[in-house]
């Protein structure tokens, strides 16, 4: 692509936004329908973007992300936990990687590692962090390698 002198060079975070964007709403297609609808649920709620994705803070006691949508709830002081938003949003990153493969590989069995007692039981019996089965795990790396703080 030629560039006249006078023409400016694309904006490098809008092409890599709107590539995230495209991405999720065509390879992630699945969970980001089912984002999009509980985020229409949750619309009266406050909203804010978080390096693409359309986070939610909402009132429930965990968090989840399907696609491009984040939904946290807020810590004890008020705010946005970063930790926690950071996690979810390894999650959409997971969700670029996985395409349609995401909710049975990774939504699924957080879903079922978060919520059934069984799992609940182990981890306290186990001392085991919420955040070492894989699919958190990994998550969180990718949170840290896109390098993406909080900024709300």
């Amino acid at each position: 692509m030629c560039y006249h002198k006078d023409m400016k060079m694309p904006d490098r975070r809008k092409l890599k936004r709107g590539a995230y964007t495209a991405a999720q709403w065509t390879w992630g297609l699945p969970q980001t329908m089912i984002g999009a609808a509980l985020f229409m649920a949750h619309r009266k709620n406050e909203h804010f973007d978080y390096n693409g994705a359309r986070a939610t803070v909402w009132d429930k006691d965990s968090g989840v992300s399907l696609g491009r949508y984040i939904f946290v709830p807020r810590s004890r002081s008020g705010k946005v936990d970063d930790f926690l938003l950071n996690h979810e949003y390894g999650h959409t990153l997971q969700s670029l990687i996985l395409g349609p493969f995401y909710l049975i590989f990774v939504g699924a069995p957080s879903i079922l590692w978060n919520r059934l007692p069984h799992f609940r039981r182990k981890r306290k019996r186990t001392g085991k962090s919420y955040y070492s089965a894989p699919f958190e795990s990994s998550a969180n790396r990718l949170a840290a390698r896109a390098g993406h703080r909080h900024h709300h």
